[in-house]
């Protein structure tokens, strides 16, 4: 049995059948037999027929199987190259997520990281490729990620990746696993180089302006064996565990150059020496300029960010506005052309440079914490100031305890107070606000203070320059909630330092999508609203590689079982077409998902 088109004009328009017939061999000739009319067919229901089977006969020879015929081309009864299916018999088995880790695996291949991994982790004895490995931990961290026991026992076999790499799910343990961790940290420093190489080839990247910013994250459980783990400052507001601290060094569009895993104690400030001149070690001495943020801050670092024709923009701390209360006061502000609520002004100090900025937002936010504050600090200041009055309070040591747990309970507050009349034989409390402490605040809020020893650059320059520390900022909130570099769960420094940069690299995936999806143009589609749902109409967003890899994660591969008259069961390993979202996606990025990896079976 086959197929048979039929195409008819009815209308001046051209339509298109489907029959299902049977050819049937007579003593005169073959004669065909309409066995069904079934009408139109969609395209992914021609397309399904239109598939074909490749198998093996007894000789061993391979013969392609026809399973549709067009009106020119009738096959035989007898044609060796037709299978009969039955239709009842169709099935879709073995199904594994694919899309997400196919993307992943090509943009490692991009990269060129296997060629990468290879120069700088020896082979050994591994009857695994090393960088097979490293690109399945770091594929995992991309696409879903877990632990290295997790990843052995489920999420490897759940996937197209067997299918892609060729390791089977059988010979992935998560003592290889580990082992690729062990190994790893010796080939860190050469494989960052090599990656920073390949950006400045595919992207045209230039370092002449690197962000430099360090955040935290946490250990679970004790960590007692790990030199890293050390009570520290958390960014995660987990100050109950053991921390350990990220520098991380990127360009100007976010590719990271380099990165170091510090002990959880350490001081934002005593990493600029050793960090830069780390960096200048690996990648040489230029006239880049470094942007920091104004935890970097100290006499010390100035100085040395100053010596050998380095150039610098870093944010002074708060108090140093003070320094420059009447320039905030005065006018000569200029708006950005891009932003009206940000205002700067530019201030020349002999071969320094020093730039006021207000930001409107920013001053809003501030004033809303302290108007809370203030409100708050005042409400408990009466509450105190009766219960004294009313004679529940009359040891003055625990008025001065409760007074000072109020202070402590709202900082920003306190700092406007001056300090309340409490007498030795107190009978009531009074207290006053420091009028002129208030006014300097205000004139502060939402103000930023910047230094620079980088001449020629006008003041918005230098903000938007400055502002691009939220490129490091985004990057860390990748790693942390994308990548979940936190919590860590390692009892080893070593492992600790490699989970690390298994995460980095996973983040050189995702940014190179991104740059990629941008490139583009790639937006988000965006659903029509409830028309009975007066609404806003919702504006066209950049894709991100987070929902990419969400629509491509629904793309699978598996295996379709047909059954054929004779008692054959043909197995087809295939990939399931993608819908019209993920189309876009692919054709967007230029790519062409494979239809099958691998030959056909007959079982």
């Amino acid at each position: 049995m086959f197929l048979r088109r039929y195409t008819r004009m009815v209308a001046g328009k051209r339509l298109t059948y489907y029959a299902l017939v049977e050819s049937v061999r007579t003593d005169a000739r073959v004669r065909q037999r309409v066995i069904a009319h079934l009408g139109e067919l969609t395209h992914d229901q021609e397309r399904r027929w239109q598939r074909t089977v490749v198998f093996h006969n007894r000789q061993g020879e391979a013969r392609q199987l026809q399973l549709f015929a067009d009106e020119e081309s009738v096959p035989l009864p007898d044609d060796p190259n037709v299978v009969r299916i039955k239709l009842d018999s169709v099935g879709w088995t073995n199904a594994r997520s694919f899309g997400d880790v196919w993307l992943a695996r090509w943009l490692w291949r991009y990269l060129t990281l296997d060629a990468i991994v290879e120069r700088h982790v020896p082979p050994g004895k591994h009857t695994v490729r090393p960088a097979d490995v490293l690109a399945i931990e770091v594929i995992n961290r991309l696409c879903a990620p877990c632990s290295e026991f997790a990843l052995a026992e489920h999420w490897y076999a759940s996937t197209g990746l067997p299918d892609l790499l060729g390791v089977s799910d059988a010979v992935l343990t998560k003592d290889r696993l580990y082992r690729m961790l062990d190994a790893l940290l010796q080939a860190q420093e050469g494989i960052e180089n090599d990656l920073k190489d390949q950006w400045g080839l595919l992207f045209d990247v230039d370092y002449d302006l690197l962000l430099y910013d360090l955040t935290s994250t946490y250990f679970e459980g004790l960590a007692e064996d790990n030199d890293l783990a050390e009570r520290g400052y958390s960014r995660d507001h987990r100050s109950d565990c053991q921390q350990i601290v990220l520098a991380l060094v990127v360009t100007r569009d976010g590719f990271p150059l380099a990165h170091f895993s510090l002990p959880g104690n350490t001081q934002d400030g005593d990493t600029v020496a050793t960090l830069v001149t780390a960096v200048e070690k690996r990648f040489g001495k230029s006239r880049r300029v470094w942007v920091m943020d104004r935890g970097m801050i100290s006499k010390k670092n100035l100085a040395f960010l100053a010596k050998a024709e380095r150039r610098y923009l870093i944010a002074l701390r708060r108090s140093a506005l003070a320094q420059f209360h009447r320039q905030l006061m005065e006018g000569g502000w200029q708006r950005l052309p891009d932003n009206e609520e940000v205002e700067v002004k530019a201030l020349a100090r002999g071969r320094l440079t020093y730039l006021l900025a207000r930001s409107l937002p920013r001053r809003r936010k501030e004033r809303a914490i302290r108007r809370r504050q203030l409100l708050q600090l005042s409400a408990g200041l009466k509450k105190l100031q009766r219960r004294i009055a009313q004679g529940r309070l009359k040891n003055r040591d625990k008025m001065l305890e409760a007074l000072g747990r109020l202070k402590g309970k709202y900082p920003k507050a306190a700092r406007l107070l001056q300090q309340p009349s409490l007498p030795k034989q107190p009978r009531g409390l009074t207290w006053k606000w420091n009028v002129a402490k208030i006014k300097t605040v205000l004139a502060h809020d939402g103000a930023y203070l910047l230094r620079t020893n980088q001449p020629g650059w006008s003041a918005t320059e230098l903000w938007e320059t400055y502002m691009q520390l939220t490129v490091v900022e985004k990057a860390f909130r990748v790693l942390k909630s994308e990548l979940l570099l936190r919590p860590v769960w390692h009892h080893y420094s070593g492992r600790t330092q490699a989970h690390v940069f298994i995460c980095v690299l996973a983040y050189a995936l995702w940014k190179t999508l991104d740059y990629l999806l941008k490139r583009a143009g790639l937006q988000t589609q965006i659903h029509k609203p409830d028309p009975s749902r007066p609404q806003a109409s919702p504006k066209p967003r950049p894709m991100t590689p987070e929902v990419a890899l969400r629509e491509l994660r629904k793309i699978q591969i598996g295996d379709i079982v047909l059954e054929t008259t004779e008692g054959q069961q043909l197995v087809l390993r295939r990939v399931a077409r993608p819908d019209a979202e993920q189309s876009r996606i692919l054709k967007a990025l230029q790519l062409e998902i494979p239809e099958r990896l691998s030959p056909d079976r007959v079982l």
